[in-house]
């Protein structure tokens, strides 16, 4: 399927509904985001409200799920997203979600290895709550998924809800400015994905 995809990109127009920019004349720089709903087909979290094949070359960007029970991620959602060179190929680099409205990030993983906080490889992930509210509210990651296993190339983090309905939005973007791979004391870039160009999103209404 991702052949498909990377044979009808172009230099400068992508169809769909992505945002595009990057980097001008540039084929090896990221040029395409997309962020889609993670079906979880046939796993506990399995959500029949998206599309079976979403994916990075068939996204499905918003999705209707219930509340979680109260302290549990039972019903949590699983956001995946791909980010593209102008040349069709997938790009490896810093790249941040950020989540407003309801619910919080309730995972971040690590893309090659660890738990959080513990960081193990030459990847990192971090979170942080910037509006100080007590839910994650961003996830930056330094690369994409490279375990060897399903999900390569791609970057995750799962999303949750036990208590208020209503829309959460989360934008994902490629986000250079947030030095993942600086010193502990690290002061990340504020402004998230607002100021960046290649970024995409997705909404998930929660009820009860």
């Amino acid at each position: 399927m991702r052949k498909q995809l990377l044979a009808v990109m172009t230099g400068a127009a992508i169809a769909g509904s992505i945002t595009v920019g990057g980097i001008a004349g540039a084929t090896n720089g990221p040029a395409v985001a997309r962020s889609y709903i993670n079906p979880d087909t046939g796993m506990a979290t399995e959500n029949k409200t998206v599309n079976d094949n979403s994916s990075c070359e068939y996204p499905d960007r918003r999705d209707r799920q219930r509340l979680s029970d109260e302290g549990e991620t039972n019903k949590n959602v699983h956001n995946d997203a791909c980010i593209f060179t102008r040349a069709g190929k997938p790009f490896d680099g810093p790249v941040t979600f950020k989540s407003r409205g309801v619910g919080t990030i309730s995972a971040c993983p690590d893309p090659d290895q660890g738990t959080l906080p513990v960081q193990n490889g030459p990847k990192v992930a971090f979170t942080h709550d910037h509006n100080k509210n007590g839910r994650i509210d961003h996830c930056h990651q330094s690369g994409y998924q490279s375990k060897d296993a399903a999900g390569d190339e791609e970057y995750h983090i799962r999303l949750n809800n036990d208590s208020e309905p209503g829309k959460q939005i989360v934008t994902f973007c490629y986000d250079p400015d947030q030095n993942p791979t600086a010193a502990q004391n690290r002061q990340p870039d504020r402004h998230g994905c607002n100021d960046e160009m290649v970024k995409d999103r997705i909404v998930i209404r929660w009820r009860r």
